[in-house]
């Protein structure tokens, strides 16, 4: 148990999925956890997710809590107190600072970044993008079904699937920025909406040359769901978005019962 609780562990991401794996080391007896995450968090099922720490300074998931440094010199010091830490520094000086006995990438990028074994002595990836035994030492499965959680080992990968099917909706659930801008609304996560309905606006990022073309300098589009149902994650208020990102997601089920709580894919 002495092992567990000294050992570092870095984990890449601190949304969904990688404050679920957070958690759960937390409980399984590993004392030094860190997460990395970006100055702007891009989790949308913010209610069970770290990354909201980097706004409000902490944040408890299902009686766990991480603390936000500022500085890395400021890790250990959260970690005596029994908490996780999550900084938003740059991940190539947490390396030099910080450096893991297990790496954990949990960013869901669907590529490799550049993700490698010699990162750590152990390297784990979540999710399709790597190549067990080239990019890392393991991935892991995180497509709900029978293989959620299957680990994948020498020279196996995974295939990127669409998201999981809830009373015949896949892809219609999710709601992706169109344009990069910085999206606005004042939504909450929880709040019951109607196919068609607006949830927010992303606010246009625009240059000089477009404001010489006449471009109106207010110029936003809306962001609206394509299914009626209960919003189960959306990104916070004033977040910058580039096309294609993932700004929320729609339940038609309406279920309520688990928003506050860490899903049965993250664990």
């Amino acid at each position: 148990m002495e092992l567990l609780h000294q050992a570092r562990v870095l984990v890449r991401g601190a949304g969904e999925l990688g404050s679920g794996v957070a958690a759960h080391l937390a409980r399984q007896g590993f004392g030094r956890v860190l997460m990395v995450e970006r100055a702007f968090p891009k989790a949308v099922r913010r209610h069970v997710c770290y990354s909201e720490a980097v706004f409000n300074h902490g944040k408890t998931v299902d009686g766990v809590t991480a603390r936000f440094v500022m500085l890395l010199s400021e890790v250990d010091l959260v970690h005596e107190l029994g908490d996780l830490a999550i900084t938003t520094q740059p991940l190539p000086e947490v390396f030099a600072a910080w450096p893991p006995d297990i790496f954990v990438d949990a960013a869901m990028l669907r590529a490799n970044w550049g993700l490698s074994r010699e990162l750590a002595p152990l390297v784990i990836a979540l999710g399709p993008g790597y190549q067990a035994g080239r990019d890392c030492h393991a991935v892991v499965e995180t497509v709900r079904g029978p293989q959620l959680g299957r680990v994948l080992l020498g020279g196996q990968s995974l295939v990127p699937e669409p998201p999981a099917e809830i009373m015949g909706f896949t892809q219609e659930r999710v709601i992706k920025a169109q344009r990069p801008g910085i999206f606005r609304t004042n939504h909450d996560i929880g709040k019951r909406i109607e196919r068609g309905e607006k949830i927010g606006v992303v606010v246009l990022l625009l240059t000089r040359e477009d404001l010489y073309r006449g471009v109106p300098v207010d110029s936003e589009y809306p962001v609206v769901a394509r299914i009626s149902g209960v919003i189960r994650g959306l990104l916070r208020d004033g977040v910058p978005v580039e096309t294609g990102d993932k700004i929320g997601d729609v339940d038609p089920r309406g279920v309520t019962d688990d928003l506050e709580h860490i899903s049965d894919k993250a664990q």
